[in-house]
Formats: C-alpha cells, sequence, structure tokens
C-alpha cells in the first residue's frame, strides 16, 4: 500500500503545512488518485484536511475563513491540499456529505492521536442512508457532464466509477473503501483495469463515445440506487448529540490555545 510517506518525505510534508496551514489540524488524509489506485505521473499529491480556528477567533468581529485552500509546487512536488474548519465540516457531515466523512475515515492518515480517533468514532456513529444523496448526485453530474462535453476523460470516467462504487460499499457495509480495484472487484467491474492503464499512460487521455465504460455508468447508477433500497442502515444519524459534544469540546480547548502545527 503506497502511503504518504512514500510519496513525500514527512520532514518536507511538516515543513509544508507549517508554511500553509497554521491551525490546529485533527485530519490530513491522502485523497485523489494516489489514494484511489490509479495516479498517473501527472497526478499531484492530494490532501484533505480538517483543521480547528482558536476558538476567539470565532467569535471575534471578523470571521476567519471556512476552508483553506493551496494548489501549487513545494519543493518539487506537486501539491493539492485543502481544509475544512471542524464546525463546517462537522455541519457537511451531519447532512450527508461523503466527501468529509471520506477524509475523516481515509486509511491514510499524517494527522495521529486521540483527537482523530475520536473523531473517526463520531463519523461512523452518524453514517446512515442520508450519505446516498450525495453519491447520487455526484453520478447524475457526471452523467450530464458527459452530455455537454465532448472530451470524455479517462480521468473523468475512473472518478465517476470510484465516487459512485464507495457510495455503494457504504449503503451495503457501512463502511467506507477508497481504492477503486477492490471496489471493482467486489461489485462486477474488474476489468476496470483497462481504464487505469489508459489513465496511467496518459493523464489526459481520452474515450470514444461508443466506449463500453461510459454505456456502463447507467449499470454503474442502478447499482446504487438499488443499494440504497436494499440498505439496512438507519435513514437518519443515530446520534447526531455526538457530533455536537466533539465540537463543543474542541471549541473550549482552543479558546485561547495556541494552535500552530509542533512538527
Amino acid at each position: 500500500m503506497t502511503t504518504i510517506t512514500d510519496l513525500i518525505p514527512t520532514q518536507l510534508l511538516g515543513r509544508f503545512l507549517r508554511q500553509h496551514m497554521r491551525a490546529k489540524l485533527v485530519v490530513v488524509a491522502l485523497s485523489g488518485a494516489h489514494a484511489y489506485g490509479y495516479p498517473s505521473k501527472e497526478s499531484p499529491i492530494e490532501l484533505k484536511g480538517i483543521h480547528v480556528e482558536p476558538t476567539e477567533n470565532l467569535v471575534g468581529l471578523v470571521a476567519p475563513p471556512k476552508a483553506y485552500n493551496w494548489v501549487g509546487e513545494f519543493q518539487e512536488h506537486r501539491i493539492d491540499y485543502s481544509s475544512e474548519e471542524l464546525g463546517e465540516a462537522l455541519r457537511k457531515l451531519l447532512k450527508g456529505d461523503g466527501s468529509i466523512l471520506e477524509r475523516i475515515l481515509a486509511p491514510r492518515q499524517l494527522a495521529k492521536g486521540e483527537d482523530l480517533r475520536r473523531l473517526q468514532k463520531v463519523a461512523r456513529g452518524v453514517i446512515c442512508r442520508r450519505f446516498f444523496s450525495h453519491y447520487r448526485a455526484f453520478s447524475k453530474g457526471v452523467m450530464r457532464d458527459y452530455e455537454k462535453t465532448e472530451r470524455r476523460t479517462v480521468r473523468h470516467l475512473l472518478a465517476a466509477y470510484r465516487t459512485a462504487l464507495t457510495g455503494v460499499h457504504l449503503l451495503r457495509t457501512g463502511k467506507v473503501l477508497l481504492d477503486l480495484m477492490e471496489l471493482a472487484r467486489l461489485y462486477g467491474f474488474s476489468q476496470i483495469d483497462e481504464l487505469v492503464r489508459m489513465h496511467q499512460k496518459s493523464a489526459s487521455a481520452v474515450v470514444a463515445d461508443d466506449n463500453h465504460w461510459i454505456n456502463r455508468l447507467v449499470k454503474l447508477t442502478a447499482l446504487l440506487e438499488a443499494s440504497m433500497e436494499e440498505a439496512e442502515l438507519p435513514i437518519d444519524p443515530d446520534n447526531p448529540s455526538a457530533v455536537e459534544e466533539y465540537l463543543l469540546d474542541m471549541r473550549r480547548r482552543f479558546f485561547d490555545a495556541p494552535t500552530v502545527q509542533d512538527r
């Protein structure tokens, strides 16, 4: 398995985070093609974070940004980094935002410690059928995009399959799985490795209109819909109060505490 430190030295990544992220980091997860199992030579290192602003900043007259984003090259490494403030991230989590759930429960984490473990426990406790809307919206969005554009890229197609199949697995098992090849093997799309090879050969590779992987998007959507109908997950989060308790605890702890990364 590729880890974050296989892609970028830990000390270098620590310098990057100190330079670009001054708040307390609870989550720093490897995301994108490197996390999903189909990176090309052109794939940037994608990192998704969740940070905690000092509470005094949040109650002041000028609200801090809800998110930080940075894309560029850092000491010869291409990095695509974004981080959501904890309160905003948890509100999205309760609404069923699969992207927030994925970054919290991603297996490849740079941030370690009790705060992350507690957050992961909280996130697992709110997994429910509400997340279906996130994955269905993404799937339908891909279908619309493919109808509107002439450049049907393999990269975009792989993202569609990965996201929808992660949704299928979540609804059927209550667990987050991000690896596309493992998902494809489990749900009858094992030959998708041909798309992976195309992408790894050229990140800008495109597919023809009659490509069978485009045609199978209909089957993919049907599988997602069927998974929702058969899901045994609760309709809504079982214990949403645990999310608020976690947030309030973090707000109290970081009211006036320095939160610069100790790296």
